[in-house]
Formats: C-alpha cells, structure tokens, sequence
C-alpha cells in the first residue's frame, strides 16, 4: 500500500506523536509497504540532528519536510506555512494514496482532509 502520514510535529521535536510515528512507519515499510510523512522544517539548526537520527534509526520512509515557523507560545512546535502546504498538496495529488492517516488536529489536518 502507499501510506501518506502527516504530522504537524516530527523529529527532531521529541515527543510521544513523533515517536509513535517512527515506530508505525518503519513497521509499515517492514511490512512492504511504502510510506510518505509531511512534517515541518525545524530550520537549518536542526538539519545536521536530523541527519544524524537518520543515519542511527535509519531513513526507512520518505520525510517531506514543509516549510514553517516558530510559534511565539510554544517554541519547540512549529507551524507549516499555508503557501508550502498548498504547494506540497499539488505535489502529493499526482500520486495515488491507499491510506491517509492524519496524526495532529492543525495545519497537517487541513492537508489530509484535502
């Protein structure tokens, strides 16, 4: 199956979401499956980290990272720019998708109901 996740949190913002995530994902691609995770950018501060988790936990599933913000209330979150979901939208409809599982209530969840 194609599996779209998507996510308004992900690594390198420690969590249950994002860790829940990486379990799911790299169980699902185990299985066969192929899967596709949109999350936010955390800026280039956190790129190197990044790579880093990727290279220990292994890249088993595509990350597409989503331009965003910080958030004045909560700066370890960030907040996906509507202009990069409208255009990762556009990019993410030419495929075909068996599954959509949406797993944050914000900006991730208008991109999945799309």
């Amino acid at each position: 199956m194609d599996i779209l996740m998507v996510s308004d949190v992900y690594f390198p913002r420690i969590n249950g979401v994002s860790t829940s995530i990486r379990t799911f994902a790299k169980a699902l691609v185990a299985l066969g499956h192929r899967v596709v995770l949109v999350a936010p950018d955390y800026g280039p501060a956190h790129r190197a980290e990044q790579a880093q988790r990727d290279a220990e936990f292994g890249p088993a599933f595509e990350v597409l990272r989503v331009p965003a913000r910080t958030i004045f209330f909560d700066p370890e979150d960030r907040l996906m720019q509507g202009s990069a979901l409208r255009a990762a939208f556009e990019h993410l409809a030419q495929r075909r998708w068996d599954v959509v599982h949406i797993h944050t209530p914000f900006r991730a969840h208008t991109l999945g109901v799309r």
